[in-house]
């Protein structure tokens, strides 16, 4: 019986999944990584649900936590009710920025008998409203940095300085620039069909 129910052990996370592959600067090996997911608030109370309640002990913010897109961890408190966990930030998400949350294999079901199959990573990126430029995050590297920019369905391309970024699909484009230092500034720019200038902004690089 316990090894059926190990094997159907599953999460379900409360979000509509966007299928844009993403990749983080650093991921633990071993992590199955979802694909990406948006909200507009800045407070955003995330909800993981399980299909059996886990081991109230392993619940904590070592096993499950939030972390920015340069792996510093961010404060949040857990509250968990049935299957659901529960996760609120102690301090507003920063719009545009990535994030990333960690479910690690630590957590425990039945007692301690069961344990979660596979780790996960699940990004999301917190878009700016009524903006055309959405979000901007970089993976940085003293060889060649990369650049992802989200924007809205009315971009037609972007610009990183006077380069243009590659379209990935799903309103992304990346760049990978050298020579770029943490500090650096870049200009980041949006343009329609026509070519017509939608919205510029600086970006620093983290």
């Amino acid at each position: 019986m316990l090894k059926k129910l190990f094997s159907t052990l599953f999460i379900l996370f409360s979000l509509l999944l966007w299928a844009v592959p993403v990749q983080a600067a650093t991921i633990p090996s071993g992590y199955n990584i979802w694909t990406l997911q948006t909200t507009t608030d800045t407070h955003k109370v995330w909800t993981v649900k399980f299909n059996m309640p886990a081991d109230s002990n392993s619940l904590n913010n070592t096993n499950l936590y939030i972390t920015d897109d340069n792996n510093k961890v961010v404060n949040t408190t857990l509250t968990t009710s049935g299957t659901s966990v529960q996760i609120k930030p102690s301090a507003a998400f920063i719009a545009g920025n990535r994030y990333w949350i960690f479910i690690t294999g630590n957590i425990t079901f039945v007692n301690g008998k069961l344990h979660l199959t596979q780790p996960l990573a699940i990004p999301f990126i917190v878009t700016v409203p009524n903006s055309e430029i959405t979000s901007v995050s970089d993976s940085y590297s003293s060889l060649i940095t990369s650049l992802t920019v989200t924007t809205s369905p009315e971009v037609y391309s972007v610009k990183i300085n006077q380069t243009y970024m590659l379209y990935q699909g799903n309103n992304t484009y990346t760049l990978g620039m050298t020579a770029l230092k943490q500090g650096s500034k870049v200009t980041i720019s949006a343009y329609d069909s026509n070519g017509k200038s939608l919205q510029s902004q600086t970006y620093i690089v983290n």
